[in-house]
């Protein structure tokens, strides 16, 4: 399973131990980490800041002047790296976010799907933990099609659906929460019940819009969702 990868901009300078709670502290050179209630283990890697970082932030989503501030400001980023076999690892981890935002973290990247968001912005897509999966997965127009991004660190492969549809995003959401935490098989022919919008059948589309060294590129592939006639 490949790996994701999450990245904080910090309050606190590279060099300073990152308190999560009373009882858990990532010193400077601390190398693996396991965060209070999450059974995934993340390898840690720190770095300096990084200027222009609001702006890719605010590339993805609103953010208020003074996150975009804060985020700028930034004095150190945070990396964790690990794997989520399912949905309850998935949901594991967005605990873990939430609980180094408390520690110190401006916001998240997530860099498999270029993702990024502020601490209000990740709190609000996350909501009640109904759909665990939503703020790892990012979404670009290619032409006359809408695709996600991200479905690779979960071991499938993208989706795609015609942008005209409407709830485009919500459709490609729903169908990726089915292969990954219903089990569905990412494969041609599989289909998918999206309740009152009908059933989605899953077509292998055999052109992939990005190069091989994008990181866009997706090498599970991409399906398209069509509705089943």
């Amino acid at each position: 399973m490949p790996q994701f990868v999450l990245a904080f901009p910090m309050t606190c300078e590279a060099s300073a131990p990152v308190v999560v709670n009373e009882n858990v502290t990532l010193a400077a050179d601390a190398k693996s980490a396991i965060i209070p209630g999450c059974t995934v283990m993340f390898n840690v890697v720190r770095k300096e800041h990084v200027d222009g970082l609001a702006g890719i932030f605010r590339e993805h989503q609103d953010i208020s002047a003074d996150a975009a501030s804060a985020i700028e400001a930034h004095k150190s980023l945070l990396f964790l790296l690990g794997e989520a076999k399912n949905v309850d690892e998935v949901n594991q981890v967005n605990m873990a976010i939430l609980k180094m935002f408390s520690a110190g973290a401006l916001g998240v990247y997530m860099q498999q799907s270029g993702a990024a968001w502020s601490v209000e912005g990740f709190r609000e897509e996350v909501g009640d933990g109904e759909y665990p999966m939503d703020p790892w997965i990012n979404f670009v127009e290619n032409g006359d099609l809408l695709y996600t991004l991200g479905l690779a660190c979960f071991g499938l492969p993208d989706l795609c659906v015609s942008a005209s549809e409407e709830d485009a995003q919500s459709k490609l959401l729903f169908v990726a929460d089915a292969l990954f935490g219903d089990g569905i098989p990412a494969k041609s022919g599989s289909e998918v019940d999206l309740e009152e919008d009908g059933i989605y059948v899953l077509r292998l589309e055999t052109k992939n819009p990005f190069p091989k060294d994008s990181p866009e590129f997706n090498r599970q592939g991409i399906f398209r969702i069509v509705k089943k006639k």
